[in-house]
């Protein structure tokens, strides 16, 4: 008799995306069946917009909880807050704010021995990070660190992310970070024909099909900042929700990742978003896959996002992007991509680069 495989899996409860939201607070929290204790984990710049919000919100409905301010979300700081949540003992953690945020929240679940529930409260459209189970930290990369228990609720307030001061370029990274799909899946595909690694049949099929309705949105939803937030937010949160649906990683991080993640090494002081480099490896990765780069470039260039370096804020030599791509395959040596176990030439990194014009 055939054996059958165990999925386990956690999913969110409750997601809910629209204008003026917060007020539903109380009664995700009161859904979990319990009078909690509730520790709100912000940053400096989130803590007027969203986080004294929150707590507001929550004292109205008198519900005890307090707020730490997160100062640097890298993993030589994290263990600071972690020691704080330990010393809190909250039932419920409440993320408010962008990728650092909710990795550093997530990283404190992760630390954590007894059970506590997570609910994220973006305040951009970073990455699809504000749903997975999966963890990144500085370190100086975006290291993978581990996987926690994604969270139990999304409140994705669309008034909140309105107000963010840089908003369409970080609805252009959302952009990025979400077309980075394309390649991922392919990564996954390929190290399932090559090293049978498992692969989610059902979940790649989902994730394909919502990529191409998100691909055929994005130009017109970028015409109106409010519709394309709530665009740009669905699609992170299926690609994070399908993390946690599958116990799988490659989801939604390949081979595109891992040349963002070289870069950020590489070049640790630039102010590039995270979505931004992972366009610039998902135009690079495509044409290596022998998948049609220019359409990768077409959807980014409707977004407004970086698909040549000049485009970038900071300024990035061509060399840092090249070293990037020679040593992006030991970012992380275990999954298999289309790097493969040796990685790209110097000589193969400044063809692939220049053909695909992201360096002129």
């Amino acid at each position: 008799m055939p054996t059958t495989e165990i999925l386990e899996s956690v999913v969110p409860r409750s997601i809910i995306i629209g204008k003026s939201i917060l007020y539903k607070l109380p009664n995700v929290i009161h859904s979990l069946g319990k009078q909690p204790k509730v520790l709100i984990i912000t940053g400096t710049h989130t803590k007027s917009v969203a986080g004294e919000p929150v707590y507001s919100v929550l004292s109205s409905q008198k519900i005890e909880s307090e707020m730490i301010i997160v100062e640097n979300s890298s993993l030589e700081s994290a263990d600071i807050y972690v020691d704080q949540v330990k010393q809190y003992k909250p039932d419920i953690l409440i993320s408010v704010g962008g990728g650092g945020i909710i990795d550093i929240s997530k990283y404190c679940l992760f630390k954590n021995l007894h059970k506590i529930e997570l609910i994220s409260i973006p305040t951009a459209t970073p990455h699809d990070g504000i749903a997975s189970p999966f963890i990144f930290l500085d370190d100086p990369t975006e290291k993978f660190i581990g996987e926690c228990r994604p969270p139990v609720a999304i409140l994705a307030d669309v008034d909140i992310i309105l107000q963010h001061p840089d908003l369409l370029r970080y609805l252009a990274a959302g952009v990025g970070d979400t077309i980075g799909k394309i390649t991922a899946i392919w990564d996954w595909k390929y190290a399932w024909r090559i090293k049978s690694v498992k692969f989610s049949r059902f979940v790649g099929g989902v994730l394909e099909n919502a990529d191409t309705l998100f691909q055929n949105q994005v130009s017109q939803a970028l015409l109106d900042p409010e519709h394309a937030v709530q665009v740009v937010i669905k699609a992170l949160l299926i690609a994070g929700v399908l993390m946690g649906t599958s116990n799988d990683i490659r989801v939604g991080y390949g081979s595109e990742h891992m040349i963002s993640a070289a870069l950020h090494s590489e070049t640790p002081d630039a102010k590039i978003l995270h979505g931004e480099r992972i366009a610039l490896g998902t135009i690079l990765m495509a044409h290596l896959q022998g998948q049609n780069h220019n359409h990768v470039v077409e959807i980014l260039s409707k977004a407004g996002c970086p698909t040549n370096l000049s485009d970038l804020e900071d300024e990035i030599p061509p060399e840092a992007l090249i070293t990037a791509l020679v040593k992006a395959h030991k970012i992380n040596p275990k999954m298999y991509t289309i790097l493969g176990k040796t990685g790209l030439t110097e000589a193969a990194a400044w063809n692939l680069a220049t053909e695909t014009g992201v360096i002129d």
